[in-house]
């Protein structure tokens, strides 16, 4: 059985205010959004902080994709902090990640 790699993206605004537990907890119990995973052998690869709308650039998204893409990390999941961006810039966001074969899901918990 082939391991799938993933990483969760959270919006940078909840840094201070959010445990991400509820990200982990999800992903520990392949619960939520993770729950596709029931019968697959998976690993967390990477938790990142997007900050396209703070920095009004997608340069320092696009440098962590690329290094996910180098890990092969298969599939990012975005936090409902990203999903719910308030500065309306999740499809750039996923265009980020689909652009460089990608999978994104919206959703972790």
């Amino acid at each position: 059985m082939n391991q799938i790699k993933i990483a969760i993206g959270v919006c940078e605004k909840i840094n201070g205010r959010c445990s991400s537990m509820g990200c982990f907890k999800a992903y520990n119990k392949k619960d939520k959004h993770f729950e596709r995973y029931q019968d697959t052998d998976t690993e967390l690869q990477a938790f990142f902080s997007c900050n396209i709308c703070s920095t009004e650039s997608k340069e320092n998204i696009t440098t962590l994709a690329s290094r996910l893409k180098d890990a092969d990390v298969k599939i990012i999941h975005l936090g409902a902090c990203a999903v719910k961006c308030k500065a309306d810039k999740l499809l750039e966001i996923k265009e980020v990640f689909t652009s460089m074969d990608m999978e994104v899901v919206e959703g972790t918990h």
